[in-house]
């Protein structure tokens, strides 16, 4: 028996089979529309050409870890504060520092941002980013060319930040 007094039949069947992956195709539909509408998932343009430049990156990764130099950073309110320090724990001062903000996910907020000496090996700028995850990505180079690239991750909570 089917509901009141009424049999189930191959129709009540056929229904139920048509709502079922109505239902399943429906929402496979909308998350393929949101998925290709969003992030692209590309992080290189050209792969091959990406992959050219792999050993020229590894040996300037080799040369940043010869140099012994270490960072931190921090970001408080809308101030974004940095360390960096030589081999020996000593300040490292008289450095250029730019910094590129991103969320990892999309590029409509990027921004590059200069960060001005504070003495002790501080650096700092002022920052406003809205709530979610975050990426800096440091660039501090020397009088003598030298560079250092760091990358530090960031999750604002609320928009005051």
């Amino acid at each position: 028996m089917f509901g009141s007094g009424t049999e189930f039949t191959g129709k009540h069947m056929l229904f139920m089979m048509l709502a079922f992956f109505g239902v399943v195709i429906g929402v496979n539909l909308i998350m393929a529309t949101f998925a290709s509408s969003t992030w692209t998932g590309l992080i290189v343009k050209n792969s091959y050409v990406a992959s050219q430049d792999f050993n020229a990156k590894l040996e300037k990764a080799r040369t940043q870890d010869a140099l012994g130099w270490t960072s931190t950073a921090a970001l408080n309110g809308r101030e974004l504060s940095l360390k960096i320090l030589d081999a020996e724990g000593n300040p490292l001062n008289a450095l250029n520092v730019v910094a590129r903000v991103y969320r990892p996910v999309a590029e409509a907020e990027d921004h590059d941002v200069a960060l001005t000496a504070q003495g002790a090996g501080a650096y700092g700028a002022k920052v406003g980013l809205g709530a979610g995850l975050w990426e800096v990505s440091v660039l501090a180079t020397d009088r003598g060319d030298r560079t250092y690239e760091q990358i530090f991750r960031f999750i604002v909570k609320d928009r005051t930040q």
